[in-house]
């Protein structure tokens, strides 16, 4: 199923493509198709720890989601696990990182534009304003 869908032959990933490979990699895991081989490459692409963190966040979230939708299916089958979970062009129908990651990773301020004006630490109370 794997290989089917996303291939073998690569160069180069992405970190989005990366990530998308390591939750299918983790489904495929747990509907009994492992391609360990295949995963350690993807995270030998990267050398930085956090783009492989990723990478094993994917993966486990992958596994998770795939638990999940074999526990909901009366037969457990394989190939309807992995169809609910990876599109026929290797996109994940479910987010393959966002729920693995704790909401306050998720929610950081850090693309909010900064607040206009001083912080609030430093305005003046109500009582000394006229």
């Amino acid at each position: 199923m794997y290989d089917r869908t996303f291939g073998t032959d690569w160069e180069d990933l992405s970190r989005e493509e990366a990530v998308e490979r390591a939750f299918a990699l983790g489904v495929a895991a747990e509907i009994g198709r492992e391609y360990s081989a295949e995963l350690d490459r993807v995270l030998d692409a990267f050398e930085s720890a956090y783009d492989q963190s990723l990478v094993e966040l994917a993966y486990d979230e992958g596994r998770t989601k795939a638990l999940e939708a074999a526990a909901e299916t009366d037969d457990g089958d394989p190939q309807a696990v992995w169809d609910e979970l990876v599109d026929g062009g290797g996109t994940p129908r479910v987010a393959p990182i966002s729920a693995a990651l704790p909401g306050a990773l998720t929610e950081l301020p850090l693309t909010k534009r900064p607040r206009e004006g001083p912080p609030s630490s430093l305005a003046f109370p109500s009582m000394l304003r006229k």
